[in-house]
């Protein structure tokens, strides 16, 4: 089973469940990326209301932090390859009578198709999901093409610590990529030092804006490191990225 299937079948498995409750887990999952979002927009867009931008949250699942969004008033689309999770999106949305566009696709493929420009980007944890190179390189051009002259990125990710407990089940490679066994060995994470990261953002021609490594803050890559003490799970890094 590939990384894509096992979401879609994740997603998939909870078609039946209510509305509202699948709302509340959107919710639940997006409050910290949701004020983060809210803070840069207040910092590096002040003088634009919400009801004047055009956001995209992608690699978005259920939609939680455009949801939010879009009770501000802003004009939201989301990105996710699973058609569930985009179909669940739309029965949350609908809950609250707000409107959202809905993009099913791959961002690690050329060929998605999205509508015109965004002024703000939010990356739903989907970065460190990107393992390989070319797919990384490619979602980095689909937010180049993608943010509006003035437009904003807003990333928080999984980096590498110095020391990492990886748990049965799964291995790390020297290319800094976490592999789980799904019947057989499929790339989940990758999870990069900082100082790489950077290099990669600014070989992709953006303009870095805000980059901070947060080592008090962990990241949980699977429910198997939840029992895994915080200082030797991945830290996290916060970013704003605008083009050059």
């Amino acid at each position: 089973m590939g990384l894509q299937d096992y979401y879609e079948d994740a997603f998939r498995s909870t078609n039946s469940r209510a509305a509202r409750d699948l709302l509340g887990d959107a919710l639940a999952s997006s409050n910290a990326l949701y004020n983060f979002a809210l803070e840069s927009k207040d910092r590096f867009l002040p003088n634009r209301s919400w009801a004047d931008l055009r956001v995209l949250e992608t690699g978005s699942g259920r939609g939680g932090v455009g949801l939010q969004l879009a009770r501000l008033g802003a004009q939201v689309t989301l990105l996710d390859f699973s058609p569930s999770a985009m179909a669940q999106a739309e029965k949350i949305y609908a809950l609250e009578n707000l409107s959202v566009k809905t993009i099913v696709g791959d961002v690690s493929k050329p060929d998605v198709m999205l509508e015109g420009e965004y002024d703000l980007i939010v990356d739903s944890h989907l970065l460190h999901c990107l393992t390989e190179d070319p797919d990384r390189v490619s979602y980095y051009r689909l937010i180049q093409d993608a943010l509006s002259p003035d437009g904003i990125f807003v990333c928080e990710s999984m980096v590498h610590r110095k020391k990492l407990n990886i748990p049965d089940g799964f291995m790390f490679d020297q290319r800094n990529v976490l592999w789980q066994m799904f019947g057989k060995w499929t790339p989940v994470r990758r999870i990069l030092d900082s100082y790489d990261l950077e290099h990669e953002l600014k070989s992709c021609d953006f303009n870095i804006k805000y980059f901070i490594y947060y080592g008090q803050f962990a990241f949980i890559p699977h429910k198997d490191f939840m029992d895994i003490p915080s200082e030797v799970l991945p830290a996290a890094i916060r970013m704003v990225l605008a083009k050059n």
